[in-house]
């Protein structure tokens, strides 16, 4: 059984996230942008291991609150892509990923998928679950879009290292490949599905 718990955390709203398998008790955290004290809470009371601190792409919105992290927790491992590396203040992920690798945790796997375009080594992450206590109705599975696809929006493609074609023919290969039902955990703003951008999305028509 998967347990995914959300916090909104800095100035830009980032939304990060605590991953679980509730059988191991393995965890992994999502995009650490901001240090947020309820997340070591939640890790102590539910008696979670952190295995994993996972980041989708470099930017410091995501990726400010590692180095405390990981000084709280220092058995987790980094893993990100290598192609942001020069964007994470100084560390190096310690398991680089690439598309079509997979992280596991307890029984769950998460499907690693390359996305570039926000950033060059953008990260989405998949698995067969959905936590029903986040939303209550079924689901095909979870992907966890950090800010390469939003609820009715994209990732911005102006910054350096961008591409704005990169990202919409990574939307459109990669992620619309999903089925129509995977619900989309974004890097900011709501929730939404596969099944709603692919028929509202303007940014990827």
């Amino acid at each position: 059984m998967i347990k995914i718990i959300m916090y909104v955390v800095g100035a830009l709203g980032t939304n990060c996230y605590l991953v679980c398998d509730m059988e191991s008790g393995e965890a992994m955290l999502i995009d650490p942008g901001e240090f947020e004290p309820s997340v070591v809470r939640d890790i102590s009371e539910k008696r979670m291991t952190l295995k994993y601190i996972v980041l989708t792409h470099g930017h410091f919105d995501h990726v400010d609150a590692v180095r405390e992290f990981k000084e709280e927790y220092p058995e987790a491992i980094l893993a990100a892509s290598a192609k942001d590396s020069e964007l994470y203040g100084g560390y190096t992920p310690e398991l680089p990923l690439t598309g079509g690798d997979e992280i596991g945790l307890g029984k769950l796997s998460f499907k690693v998928i390359a996305t570039p375009g926000h950033t060059p080594g953008g990260l989405c992450f998949y698995v067969n679950e959905w936590d029903r206590d986040l939303i209550d109705r079924d689901f095909s599975g979870t992907l966890f879009s950090g800010d390469t696809l939003f609820n009715a929006s994209v990732g911005r493609a102006d910054m350096e290292g961008g591409d704005f074609k990169a990202l919409k023919d990574s939307i459109r290969e990669e992620l619309f490949a999903l089925p129509d039902d995977t619900i989309v955990l974004p890097g900011h703003m709501d929730v939404t599905t596969i099944e709603r951008e692919k028929r509202y999305n303007v940014f990827v028509k």
